[in-house]
């Protein structure tokens, strides 16, 4: 199968798996009260974290580790496999035995079977990932779409038909566990076969020196969870499951946000380390270009996500106006520190990276402390704020440190310009104040058409050639 090919299966299973995800919200707020979706934001924030622990780094190693032959490679994929099916078998046992204990230690009332089945759909999920690992890497992508698909698909389903039927959070765990395990099934009988190595003949490959990555890679990804997710647990303990249901919603609408650039990010992460290498000045351009288009999403979202927040959640759902767009500014400022920070990857083997995301991770991890007893989602969104403005201002610094870029400051000033007017609108609020956000989307469009003329008439020249030529 070529790349084009993979990449349009990748992609299409994964719109529609992160569009089942947004569909989904109209449904659940609806037939849960406040007090029940908060709670089960909260298990899918215990979830986000306990994944990190369970997969164990071993998809990053999966993908790392060069061996010597293909069975070697398949041997690898074995290991991780066994390694991770008995520590998810472990973790589940540990949650059956100690549920009272762990129940106590939750800042919310969470319902024992629904801590359970959430073990077991971890377990479950944990070691799928691994095998969807092996799609990835054998280019297997018409079989991962299609499981994907059908594990999302299946669990929306039985969702739907659960939370009608009452079940509440429970059928939404339930229905997690059930698509996991059926999937997971089919997963591996499709693999079975080639990973059926003895250990006769290749030993063990996961090695100490491996555990040494392995640990980095989960000390890493929990730094990101602090900086993406830890607020959740803040917000739950200082003011309750209802609170944090409406903010968990608000957040859906911002990472939409962030998901609408998500085909620029992967076409651009791909690729950006060899633009690098073949034209510095060509890799700034790009660069720049895709922060622009990364800010005129942002700009739009802006103006969309409220009126389609208000559309489809019930009114109980709305809190206040300045909670999602404050959301989706933090979403620009991740941009900035995403695209930004070439430097901090290319030298001294990614250790900055690290720094900085264990630095920002302390940063909002003490602002949480202190601001979300006194201020309640306020004080959320202040800390992620100031720890997203911290973290992109180190990355930016540091990397040009490293790598120094001739990025154009000012070329950029019209972008943010038209962001922070766009922006203040949505927070005001004031008279006509949609008329306006218009008239600066107008305005930030006819810059960046007139700033990229050239080039998009080039793209569309091509378009009309290639499809005259059929």
């Amino acid at each position: 199968m070529n790349g084009l090919k993979q990449i349009a299966y990748f992609g299409l299973s994964t719109l529609l798996l992160k569009g089942l995800g947004f569909a989904l919200l109209p449904i659940s707020t609806r037939l849960l009260s406040p007090a029940q979706f908060g709670e089960l934001n909260f298990l899918v924030s215990i979830s986000a974290v306990m994944s990190l622990l369970l997969c164990l780094g071993l998809p990053e190693l999966l993908f790392k580790q060069q061996m010597k032959s293909v069975v070697c490679k398949q041997a690898l994929f074995r290991d991780a496999l066994i390694l991770c099916s008995m520590l998810s078998t472990a973790f589940v046992i540990a949650v059956v035995l100690f549920a009272d204990l762990l129940l106590n230690l939750l800042p919310i009332f969470v319902n024992q079977i629904d801590l359970q089945l959430l073990a077991v759909n971890l377990a479950f999920s944990s070691v799928l990932s691994i095998v969807f690992c092996f799609f990835r890497y054998y280019e297997m992508a018409k079989q991962f779409c299609y499981l994907a698909v059908l594990q999302g698909v299946g669990q929306t389903l039985l969702t739907i038909v659960l939370l009608y039927l009452g079940f509440g959070v429970t059928g939404v765990m339930l229905s997690g566990v059930v698509a996991s395990f059926i999937v997971l099934i089919l997963s591996l009988w499709q693999i079975a076969r080639t990973i059926n190595i003895s250990f006769k003949c290749i030993a063990w490959n996961i090695t100490p020196k491996n555990t040494l990555f392995l640990l980095s890679i989960i000390i890493s990804s929990l730094f990101v969870y602090a900086n993406n997710g830890a607020e959740n647990w803040y917000i739950a303990a200082s003011v309750g499951k209802e609170k944090l249901a409406q903010y968990y919603v608000a957040l859906q609408f911002a990472v939409m946000t962030s998901f609408t650039f998500e085909p620029i990010r992967m076409w651009w992460f791909s690729r950006r380390f060899d633009e690098l290498t073949s034209s510095r000045s060509h890799y700034v351009f790009l660069c720049e270009l895709s922060l622009e288009i990364a800010i005129a999403l942002c700009s739009i979202m802006l103006l969309v996500a409220p009126h389609l927040f208000t559309l489809v959640l019930p009114q109980g759902y709305l809190l206040n106006t300045w909670l999602l767009p404050s959301l989706i500014l933090i979403v620009v400022l991740r941009h900035h520190s995403d695209l930004l920070n070439i430097g901090c990857y290319i030298h001294y083997n990614g250790l900055f990276v690290t720094i900085i995301n264990a630095v920002s991770a302390t940063s909002v991890l003490i602002a949480l402390s202190f601001l979300v007893p006194k201020w309640g989602i306020l004080g959320a969104v202040v800390s992620l704020a100031l720890a997203q403005i911290l973290k992109t201002l180190l990355f930016v610094a540091i990397s040009q440190k490293l790598e120094h870029l001739a990025f154009k400051v000012h070329s950029l000033l019209p972008s943010w310009l038209c962001f922070i007017l766009v922006f203040s609108l949505s927070v005001t609020q004031v008279s006509y104040y949609i008329v306006g956000q218009v008239a600066v989307l107008i305005c930030l469009f006819a810059v960046l058409f007139k700033k990229y003329k050239h080039h998009i008439t080039g793209i569309l020249q091509r378009l009309l050639a290639r499809k005259a030529h059929g």
